[in-house]
């Protein structure tokens, strides 16, 4: 299941967003401080975050910039969802590193809606809509079971390389220490 990490400092906005979001079929975990979220993310992975702008002491651009400046963390998708609507604002969450930007109130069907189509074009592998699979190339890796298809020739693995697999294929493109694997496989 796809996890998003939701970051904003007003708790009904973060309880609305996880609502739609997982009313969507997104696994959503909630943090209400910029510096709580990148301690949560030196500890765990998410595939995409939403992140807010105005939060106290540690902002959302800030937190975008450090997010972007750390190898294992650069690639991960972001959308600013924020009350800052000029242009300016736009354009400083872009430059920071923002894939997207969207403006409170949000439609509550066009926060999945750019969840997904982010989703897509994001690094790493992505969900055959027909199946629980992930593909990359030839190759697709079953979600849940150790199970690894390359060019239509099924190959069961164990389940360390089955996790081991799905870790390296979410994470395509970004280089990963071996510390770094022992700890999240």
């Amino acid at each position: 299941m796809t996890l998003i990490l939701a970051v904003d400092d007003e708790s009904d906005a973060l309880g609305t967003i996880a609502r739609v979001l997982e009313n969507a079929g997104y696994k959503v975990i909630t943090a209400n401080r910029g510096d709580v979220a990148l301690q949560w993310l030196l500890q765990n992975q998410a595939d995409l975050i939403i992140l807010d702008i105005i939060m106290p002491e540690l902002t959302g651009i800030e937190v975008c910039k450090r997010i972007r400046a750390n190898p294992y963390t650069a690639r991960l998708p972001i959308i600013f969802l924020t009350a800052k609507s000029r242009p300016e604002d736009i354009k400083a969450g872009l430059e920071a590193g923002g894939d997207d930007y969207v403006t409170k109130p949000f439609q509550v069907v066009e926060l999945p809606a750019r969840v997904a189509a982010l989703l897509r074009r994001a690094p790493g592998g992505v969900l055959d809509s027909q199946s629980e699979f992930l593909v990359v190339g030839d190759l697709r890796l079953h979600r849940t079971q150790p199970i690894l298809h390359i060019q239509n020739v099924t190959y069961p693995i164990t389940n360390i390389q089955h996790r081991l697999l799905h870790f390296l294929i979410m994470h395509a493109g970004q280089p990963q220490s071996v510390e770094h694997l022992l700890e999240n496989v």
